[in-house]
């Protein structure tokens, strides 16, 4: 463990670059909050630096008002393998979004910075769309993706006419009775096991059980509850978006253009995705996020693969389940926050 790693790191970080690589990489994220050194360094952005370089990167506490801006030729000489490209490509993709807004200038250097280091994954066109003025498209894609990625491969969205109805399934004579008795059964269940804990998660916030009319579809809500089980993370904004950060990197289906940019752009940047999800300005915490993603990594057990069954593991403790999926207990100062949602009246539904 590096000097200045937190206690409670007992793995790899996101990345495990060497001191000369990781500033290489937080002069690309000034470079890129600042437009080039055109523009002050926002206390957001100055935050996404100082906790990447600690509980994401395991570094020693950098100073991001001494930086010098990074260039592409500085930071792809630095890097050694496609994979640290592909992650620093994705960091500062977040750093250009951390303020709030899409800023077409931030956009662009994200872009340039791809470009130098290789990278051409598909969500980087997302990104470049979302400079234009109509988001339809981008919304699509993502949406769309976000659904391959949910269903574990098994949903094509192109056979989907409404995303609002596949999230809804159950209303009017669609209900099912018996899926929703079977997990209203779990009541029974020893409160200390997964069947026991996601009864009581459900009947604590009110939700529908899969089945019945208000309930959403169970191919997404059983994993996803799942994971704010297995990872801690509340159902605020933050929580949400936190959540989704580590399904990123748990789930290996489209995690930026399935999950970490549509939870940026709808419960930070305030921009709805579907009636489901709603939207938030404001829930991205860095430190936070960095946490979630580096949790979501250490995560032995994918809740959002097909192989997953929830009811075969329903009478194993969750503690056991944690502790045999690997991941990292949640440390307190990194769950999400109640403040993040003060005067909000957020009734999630899953």
């Amino acid at each position: 463990m590096r000097p200045g790693a937190p206690a409670w790191k007992t793995h790899a970080m996101l990345l495990d670059l060497t001191d000369r690589q990781a500033h290489a990489l937080f002069g690309s994220m000034y470079a890129v909050a600042t437009l080039g050194g055109t523009e002050a360094l926002s206390e957001m952005a100055a935050s996404a630096i100082e906790s990447l370089a600690v509980v994401g990167l395991g570094c020693a506490p950098v100073d991001p008002g001494g930086l010098a801006g990074g260039t592409t030729d500085a930071l792809g000489g630095a890097l050694s393998s496609a994979e640290e490209a592909e992650a620093a490509v994705e960091i500062l993709a977040v750093t250009s979004l951390v303020d709030g807004a899409l800023d077409a200038g931030r956009i662009e250097l994200v872009l340039d910075y791809a470009g130098a280091l290789a990278v051409h994954e598909h969500w980087l066109e997302d990104l470049a769309a979302s400079r234009a003025a109509d988001l339809g498209p981008v919304i699509a894609d993502m949406g769309g993706r976000n659904l391959v990625s949910i269903s574990d491969g098994r949903v094509d969205p192109a056979k989907v006419d409404d995303i609002d109805a596949w999230l809804m399934p159950y209303k009017g004579d669609r209900e099912d009775p018996a899926l929703a008795a079977r997990y209203r059964s779990l009541a029974d269940a020893d409160p200390a096991t997964l069947g026991g804990a996601f009864f009581a998660f459900y009947d604590r916030h009110g939700f529908s059980f899969p089945g019945e009319p208000d309930a959403a579809n169970e191919i997404f809500t059983t994993p996803h509850d799942c994971t704010h089980l297995l990872s801690g993370y509340d159902t605020t904004p933050q929580g949400e978006l936190l959540v989704s950060t580590f399904t990123a990197r748990m789930h290996p289906w489209f995690p930026m253009e399935g999950h970490i940019l549509p939870v940026i752009y709808s419960w930070h940047l305030g921009i709805e995705f579907n009636s489901l999800a709603g939207s938030y300005r404001g829930a991205l915490d860095p430190a936070k996020f960095w946490v979630a993603w580096d949790r979501g990594l250490s995560m032995g057990i994918d809740t959002f693969s097909e192989a997953f069954d929830f009811w075969r593991l329903a009478d194993e403790p969750l503690e056991g389940l944690r502790d045999l999926s690997g991941v990292v207990a949640l440390d307190p100062a990194f769950a999400a926050s109640s403040d993040a949602v003060a005067g909000v009246d957020y009734r999630p539904i899953a």
